[in-house]
């Protein structure tokens, strides 16, 4: 196997083992922030912080996978995740 495919096979088996966002509004509900309960306003920060960590990480895979085909311009961030990946 070409170093591409190694990178491509690598991003997509990541992607499909990348958990799906958090209900941000379901955790609010359930863990309501208060006073109190300060450990539910850690719990909804960390959620939202953890939220926005997979968005760049989908973004990331899918775009590695286009720019290893030629449909989108491989730049030095993603250049820099398909040697990650390779090298793992």
């Amino acid at each position: 196997m070409s170093r591409e495919q190694i990178i491509g096979d690598i991003a997509l088996q990541i992607q499909g083992k990348v958990p799906q966002l958090f209900e941000l509004d379901e955790i609010a509900a359930k863990y309501p922030t208060d006073y109190n309960e300060s450990m539910n306003t850690v719990l909804s920060q960390e959620c939202l912080k953890y939220n926005r960590v997979l968005k760049i990480m989908k973004v990331g895979l899918v775009n590695i996978q286009k720019a290893l085909i030629g449909e989108v311009v491989m730049s030095e961030e993603l250049e820099a995740l398909g040697n990650s990946l390779f090298n793992n």
